[in-house]
């Protein structure tokens, strides 16, 4: 035996459908921009900070060329000076210090990037599933909720036809005309008595 759909106020299901498609447009566009913002950071760390840092030691390779170039010539333009070319010694290792610091980052920007790779793997496969739900079954749930929707508006609106109207009293009618039918049945039965008895007394 079908059971009822106990379907208690229409207008929620409305609601209800009207929440669910704006839940699904914010979470597609909250997944979209969580994404842009892992792709950039991801182009930055293995790509635009490596080539930065590479860029950087080559120039300070060539300033610690030009650094050691001027040493060379102070040291041989002030050979009887007791202090050196403290200057261009101090610049040297001023030039040294930045290739090695250069270095350091470059080197821990790409440890950097292999760690985040791996982290970008895991994450994108834990949401894989909201993805796959966004695009497929909460979608298929919005349809499935317009039609139900649909049909029961259908439902809602429609109306009692005269015919089913006259079919409702046809019970009705049946009993009046069997009653009628009943009494002129008795009523002749009547009449046929009646005859019988005066021609029994002739």
């Amino acid at each position: 035996m079908p059971q009822a759909a106990n379907v208690r106020s229409l207008e929620s299901l409305k609601e209800f459908r009207s929440a669910l498609i704006k839940f699904i447009d914010k979470a597609k566009r909250a997944v979209s921009t969580a994404e842009s913002e892992v792709s950039r950071t991801q182009i930055w760390l293995q790509s635009t900070q490596p080539l930065h840092w590479k860029h950087t030691i080559r120039r300070g390779e060539e300033k610690l060329a030009q650094a050691k170039s001027e040493l060379f010539r102070a040291t041989i333009s002030q050979p009887d000076n007791p202090r050196g070319p403290t200057d261009q010694i101090r610049l040297v290792k001023k030039r040294q210090a930045e290739i090695k610091f250069a270095e350091e980052k470059l080197e821990r920007t790409q440890r950097c990037a292999r760690h985040l790779e791996h982290e970008l793997n895991e994450y994108r496969g834990a949401m894989s599933p909201l993805t796959t739900s966004l695009e497929g079954d909460m979608t298929k749930a919005v349809v499935i909720l317009e039609r139900s929707i649909r049909s029961l508006e259908a439902y809602l609106s429609t109306k009692i036809t005269p015919a089913e109207e006259t079919l409702g009293e046809t019970p009705e009618l049946e009993s009046i005309a069997r009653k009628g039918e009943d009494n002129k049945k008795e009523t002749s039965d009547e009449h046929a008595n009646g005859n019988s008895t005066a021609d029994e007394s002739n």
